[in-house]
């Protein structure tokens, strides 16, 4: 079984904060659209799962994100989700 405890823990999305090496990610407006979304993550030898909640200006806000142990080794930088320098 995955543990899903991760959703629990108060952390933004990395666009708003951001995390480091986190590479993926996906935002669900409730806590058990996120926990489905594990069951269906394959990762790569290394890569964990990563997330928490928040609030934004329309609702709280489960994430899930991919995390790798080497930027460097993700293949492609811009595949990144992001906007910007700080995901703005």
């Amino acid at each position: 079984m995955i543990n899903d405890s991760f959703l629990d823990e108060p952390r933004d999305v990395p666009s708003t904060t951001p995390m480091a090496r986190v590479v993926a990610w996906s935002i669900f407006r409730s806590r058990a659209e996120a926990r489905n979304l594990l069951d269906h993550v394959h990762l790569a030898p290394g890569q964990t799962l990563v997330g928490g909640h928040g609030q934004d200006s329309v609702a709280p806000y489960w994430w899930v994100g991919v995390q790798v142990p080497d930027m460097g080794q993700w293949g492609n930088a811009s595949a990144v989700n992001k906007k910007g320098r700080l995901g703005d």
